[in-house]
């Protein structure tokens, strides 16, 4: 089994007074194949809890449950899917495709932040994240979801949707080699690769955790077959006695059959059947030789943490981060060559980031000082061209025409290319807090944040359009906070928020069709937030209230009778609800578990509900863990949603002409297990373990869009296994 992550414990929290300047260090994120005696309580088997000093709602995710708890394939959103507030859809299976619904507290996926160690990533266009192309579940040790736009020292494009925070997995103090075989459902193998070097005395008590992964599956789309190889390496280096250097890298490489049906109508499902992604015929534009896709990933930083003095510490992280994907798309019949060869399309979207994190702290008598800032340039190169299959793969044009294609007199193109063009994002961000002690157990921690966003764009074929265009665009904003937290007593605390959120301008939103007429203000958000959490060893809870007015909503929808999007600013949107959490342990190595929210999420305007918004999740579950065995069971609920069609207008409910609800629906997931450590043995320890997810293979059907009168659905996968065995050498 592994070692639990969890929150800071009461008597840690209890003091609340000002220390020797140091940013907040984390508990080490170490997986230990099979722990020794274990002390059982609701702090260690909690599968979501918070911290008592909190001044936001949290839900902590330990190591423990991602070990031990969900499928050994998963990815974030899978393991972050048992918070509150939090939900996820993923149609090829966990962490086996990208998640194509993740919501956090209402949020769509490119509305909040995905940081790893701290460092935010996502996609530069519109900051969305793909689930399974970085981290795989044995990469993290630890998920943290922040419901809300943190304090100043927030830093990131989404702050103002809250944070879904990735942990890396720490090296081991001893060395040990852990290799574990999965295997299971459609047809799934997956092999991990693990090093710890332990502490080198020679290094100066350096250490080093080496990994490599090799995933090969069917999933449960047909035809859907995916592969991924991945590299992980993180070295931490103390310097003296208050200095520790660390080194991180991570790299994947991806090739999948990509669906162009991601999601289906009724009428497809009863023809095609639940599971159909792709098929094998090459006269089809299903065929898996024309949907399929190539991804290169890494992520890199270089990171010190140092004790300056007494009162002085600093923590600064230089990073970058790649995203490289060619993609086979869109298939037609009918080239301009023969009208009968197979003609697509393949999408080049690569981009590189460059960064740079920095925090320093100090301590005085009467609480603590934090300033620092986050800078980050990428550069995005994104393009699609025509291409006939035919003739292999050569570009779509006729005999004797220029391949790049051609311009007409209003400057207007025709050819094979949709569009080439390259964006530039130069994101600054500035802070300063102070978390004042006014009394024994009271924290109140007034901050600023300074923000300087610029976007640069030169399209040669911009999108849609069709017509060249250079612009640029600059914004910024000074946003305030104000958070407090007192502490009852040792093991109960209460805490308020009052924050401002801002979305860096998606890319889509201000540069098509002509982004000078573009005169939209950028999405903010001004939040409150009220909570209570209580810890002891035999029960923990917290539960919070929230109500957020969100402005200058930014909406798409479709021309009508066109393909063709139109991008607008709604008035803006209310959303406000209640979360909690709880564990409480039994006895004889057993916990019970719940934890739910109640949300609503409605334009201003037209009073509709937001669309593809769960207006509820619910956890309920039971986990065991004694003498080497370890178990749980958990039913996940997330609720109804609603899909209006394409081209309804949010400050306008007439606007509305088909509205198409999928209702709430339970999925159920079982784990079991067991371990041992030996003695006497080359091999140190054992553990296998079985993981169920959709335990009463429920077949679910979730909206994704409306066409019409007709919906289109992602189709919930049904029951699938997954077994593991891991040896500790």
């Amino acid at each position: 089994m592994s070692a639990p992550a969890f929150a800071d414990d009461a008597a840690t929290a209890a003091t609340n007074a000002p220390a020797a300047a140091t940013t907040k260090q984390p508990k080490q994120l170490e997986e230990i194949e099979v722990q020794g005696a274990v002390s059982n309580s609701a702090l260690t088997q909690a599968p979501t809890q918070a911290d008592l000093t909190i001044t936001q709602p949290q839900s902590v995710i330990g190591l423990d449950w991602i070990s031990n708890h969900v499928a050994p394939t998963a990815d974030y959103a899978t393991i972050a899917a048992i918070a509150p507030g939090v939900t996820n859809v993923s149609p090829a299976g966990p962490g086996l495709g990208e998640s194509k619904q993740m919501t956090l507290r209402g949020f769509n996926d490119n509305q909040y932040n995905v940081t790893y160690d701290g460092i935010p990533f996502g996609d530069t266009n519109d900051f969305s994240h793909h689930t399974s192309s970085y981290f795989p579940a044995k990469m993290i040790g630890q998920v943290l979801v922040d419901r809300g736009p943190g304090s100043a020292s927030t830093i990131g494009e989404a702050t103002f949707g809250g944070t879904v925070a990735l942990s890396s997995k720490d090296p081991l103090d001893s060395f040990s080699f852990i290799p574990t075989q999965s295997f299971g459902s459609y047809g799934t193998s997956l092999t991990h690769l693990e090093v710890n070097t332990g502490r080198l005395d020679d290094l100066g008590g350096g250490k080093l955790i080496a990994s490599a992964q090799y995933i090969s599956t069917d999933t449960a789309k047909t035809d859907g077959d995916t592969s991924r190889k991945t590299g992980y390496i993180k070295y931490v280096q103390p310097i003296g006695t208050g200095t520790e250097i660390t080194f991180l890298s991570n790299y994947n490489y991806i090739r999948f059959n990509n669906p162009d049906l991601s999601s289906l109508t009724l009428k497809q499902i009863a023809q095609l059947g639940r599971n159909f992604g792709l098929n094998n015929d090459p006269t089809s534009t299903n065929c898996a030789c024309y949907n399929f896709q190539t991804k290169q990933t890494d992520l890199e930083y270089l990171g010190v943490h140092s004790a300056l003095s007494e009162t002085w510490s600093l923590d600064n992280k230089v990073y970058t981060y790649a995203y490289d994907n060619t993609s086979h798309e869109s298939p037609y019949v009918g080239t301009k060559a023969s009208p009968t060869n197979m003609g697509g399309y393949i999408k080049i979207n690569n981009y590189r980031a460059w960064g740079d994190t920095f925090a320093l702290v100090h301590a005085d008598d009467y609480g603590q000082f934090r300033t620092g800032g986050w800078y980050e340039y990428t550069n995005n190169q994104r393009s699609s061209v025509a291409v006939d299959y035919g003739r292999d793969q050569a570009i779509d044009v006729k005999a004797g025409q220029p391949l790049q294609g051609s311009f007409n007199a209003k400057g207007v193109y025709s050819g094979p290319y949709k569009y080439i063009m390259k964006d530039q994002l130069h994101t600054g961000q500035l802070y300063a807090e102070y978390e004042w002690h006014p009394i024994n157990g009271l924290s109140i921690t007034p901050g600023v944040k300074y923000l300087d966003i610029s976007r640069d764009i030169e399209a040669p074929i911009n999108q849609t359009s069709k017509v060249p265009l250079r612009y640029s665009q600059t914004w910024d904003k000074t946003l305030g906070y104000l958070t407090a937290n007192y502490l009852l007593r040792d093991d109960w605390s209460i805490y308020a928020t009052a924050a401002q959120g801002f979305l860096t301008p998606n890319l889509n939103e201000f540069y098509v069709p002509d982004p000078s007429l573009n005169k939209a203000h950028p999405e903010q958000t001004m939040n409150y937030q009220f909570g209570s959490v209580y810890k002891t060893d035999r029960f923990n809870a917290d539960a919070d209230v929230y109500f957020i007015n969100f402005k200058n909503y930014a909406f798409s929808t479709t021309i009508p009778g066109t393909t063709d999007a139109v991008y607008y600013v709604a008035k803006g949107a209310y959303i406000k609800g209640i979360e909690a959490e709880m564990t409480y342990y039994v006895g004889a190595g057993t916990s019970v578990f719940a934890n739910g929210s109640l949300q609503d999420a409605t334009f201003k305007g037209s009073r509709l509900d937001i669309p593809n918004v769960p207006d509820r999740t619910a956890a309920i579950g039971v986990l065991y863990e004694n003498d080497g065995f370890f178990a749980s069971l958990f039913d996940k609920y997330a609720g109804s949603q609603k899909g209006y069609n394409s081209s309804f207008n949010p400050d306008q409910a007439s606007s509305v002409t088909s509205t198409i609800s999928t209702g709430g629906f339970w999925q159920a997931a079982m784990s079991v297990g067991y371990g041992q450590n030996l003695s006497g043995s080359v091999i140190k320890s054992y553990k296998v373990r079985l993981q169920v997810d959709n335990l009463f293979d429920a077949h679910n059907l979730v909206i994704n869009s409306v066409s019409g009168s007709t919906g289109s659905y992602y189709v919930l996968p049904g029951r699938s296994w997954f077994a593991s065995v891991s040896l500790a050498l």
